[in-house]
């Protein structure tokens, strides 16, 4: 990840673009959350210019979860190293990932729904669509706001992955 070399009138560019983000009803976790990590990080500073100059809400959509995933990928803390995974596992963790997000899913639906659960994780609906529509493996942040949300416990929200 880049950092930022900020100038006062970049900063105030992605102040208003949190602005702008504000008048379309997304989070202010999520803006707060954008605009914190703009200010470091270069490519979410990109992002956030992407998302302002689309005119086309689905791109639009698109652009927030991709600013939600560098969101997430700056916030991680950890630096072990992941488990080795061979290449002729990947198809079987695949399904057992989406499995697993069909179950979640199942759960938020039960308890109260994608746009309240947005509101509830400050995610925005889109990211929280791409999350739960593809196989790729859940970060343990996006999990773990899921969770706090819906007052799940360690064990109903945990995988073999993440143990």
């Amino acid at each position: 990840m880049k950092a930022q070399v900020l100038t006062p009138d970049r900063e105030l560019e992605i102040y208003q673009i949190g602005l702008k983000m504000k008048e379309q009803h997304l989070t202010s976790d999520f803006i707060s959350a954008a605009v914190r990590t703009a200010v470091e990080f270069e490519g979410v500073y990109d992002l956030m210019r992407m998302w302002d100059e689309e005119t086309d809400q689905k791109e639009r959509d698109e652009t927030l979860a991709d600013i939600q995933d560098m969101i997430d990928d700056c916030a991680q803390t950890e630096t072990g190293e992941a488990p080795y995974i061979k290449f002729t596992d990947l198809d079987a963790i695949a399904k057992n990932v989406h499995k697993f997000k069909d179950n979640l899913r199942i759960i938020v639906e039960k308890k109260c729904g994608l746009k309240e659960l947005s509101k509830l994780t400050g995610i925005p609906q889109p990211s929280l669509s791409r999350f739960f529509s593809t196989s790729s493996m859940p970060r343990r942040t996006t999990l773990l706001k899921i969770a706090h949300a819906l007052k799940l416990d360690a064990v109903t929200i945990a995988t073999e992955w993440y143990r």
